[in-house]
């Protein structure tokens, strides 16, 4: 997903830092979770990931990347719908499925090459094989309904596809593990298609050509793990306050003013689910009311004390924060903050350059200080 300060790119300096601090796997909060793309990253390394983020898209992501570790059999599904039954025979996948039982409980593990091949079938099925629906979206966010951040045929396979997950997963017949799964990969599908530069804080007035591709609905298969991850849908500090004692927290929060809420609203709404039709949405692009998920880092007044009390609230022997130059948080102080925090007050820092991220052209008004940046990423050993 294109998401701003995604560190999918900068995943191999993360890891060689951690490498380099001689830090072995254990118990990590992620705390600001987005796309999961760190956290994905230390599961599968053998960590035991707590993830939080205040965004409900990043909750499904949570779900789907971090937290799920096995995926249907889809036998109940396939019986109770005869679209599912059709694409399982049409492929040679209708054999029974022999779940692995042990001690009378599931055992997570990789997905069977079956159970793979059955969640690809299924993921195609809701892009392509559910009768386009007009729904919410096609309402809101096509041409239909006055925007343009997908074309109508696009708008309505997204609402078939979002509102047939949530009725299998009404009716029981999809594990949350399997919906989380989906409903992801129906969100990473609407953004390959979306008419934006990127965010969602304003429409492209022309066609993009990604713009004009069918909708496509790419499930992945999910790391097998035994120890359980866990995803939370809450502010950072609180959530480091019930975990407790544990091994790292690794923070990545925002680095500017520009709240998440207004600039994901469309991936927002997607992961929500169904509406009412009492649902407001505000100005030409479509805004919600996101009063509870504006974040403290994005205040250069109120950023510095979110940082303290974080630091106060973990219980964390370890913390990585990752930062950049362009940060309302100046090295400085960032620092300063850090070593107050740590045992021995010391504080190292790690650098990497990296290619900005570009959500339009310079124009008059609006000029990028340059092509790069510095990816920041400082440690402290806080007890």
């Amino acid at each position: 997903m294109r998401y701003i300060g995604n560190k999918t790119k900068l995943l191999p300096f993360l890891r060689s830092a951690i490498a380099r601090l001689g830090i072995a796997p254990g118990v990590v909060h992620d705390a600001f979770a987005g796309t999961a793309a760190v956290g994905r990253a230390l599961k599968s390394a053998g960590w035991v990931v707590h993830s939080s983020d205040l965004m409900t898209y990043s909750y499904v992501m949570q779900r789907a990347y971090v937290v799920a570790s096995s995926v249907d059999s889809f036998d109940e599904l396939a019986k109770a719908d005869a679209g599912i039954r059709g694409v399982f025979t049409e492929r040679g996948l209708a054999a029974p499925h022999r779940s692995i039982i042990g001690a009378g409980r599931a055992i997570p593990l990789e997905p069977t090459d079956a159970s793979a091949t059955r969640l690809t079938a299924v993921a195609e099925h809701l892009a392509a094989g559910v009768a386009p629906n007009d729904g919410f979206f096609a309402k809101n966010f096509g041409p239909a309904g006055g925007r343009m951040y997908f074309t109508d045929e696009n708008a309505r396979r997204i609402d078939a596809a979002r509102m047939t997950l949530h009725d299998w997963r009404r009716r029981g017949l999809l594990a949350d593990d399997t919906f989380y799964i989906l409903l992801a990969a129906v969100l990473e599908g609407a953004d390959r298609v979306a008419n934006t530069a990127g965010v969602y804080a304003a429409y492209i007035k022309q066609w993009q050509p990604n713009a004009l591709r069918p909708l496509a609905v790419v499930a992945e298969r999910p790391i097998g793990t035994v120890a359980r991850c866990v995803a939370h849908q809450a502010d950072a500090a609180q959530v480091a306050e019930t975990l407790g004692p544990i091994d790292m927290l690794y923070v990545d929060p925002p680095y500017n003013t520009r709240q998440y809420a207004g600039y994901y609203h469309v991936p927002e709404l997607i992961a929500r689910g169904w509406f009412d039709d009492d649902v407001k949405l505000r100005g030409k692009t479509g805004l919600i009311a996101d009063e509870e998920q504006k974040s403290a880092w994005c205040s250069r007044r109120d950023a510095p004390d979110a940082l303290r009390g974080l630091l106060a609230a973990t219980g964390a022997c370890h913390v990585l924060v990752s930062y950049n130059t362009e940060g309302v948080i100046g090295d400085k102080s960032l620092r300063s903050i850090l070593a107050d925090a740590a045992v021995d007050g010391r504080v190292k820092r790690f650098t990497q350059r990296y290619k900005r991220y570009r959500a339009d052209s310079d124009r008059e008004g609006r000029r990028y200080k340059g092509d790069e940046v510095r990816e920041l990423l400082y440690y402290a050993r806080l007890r």
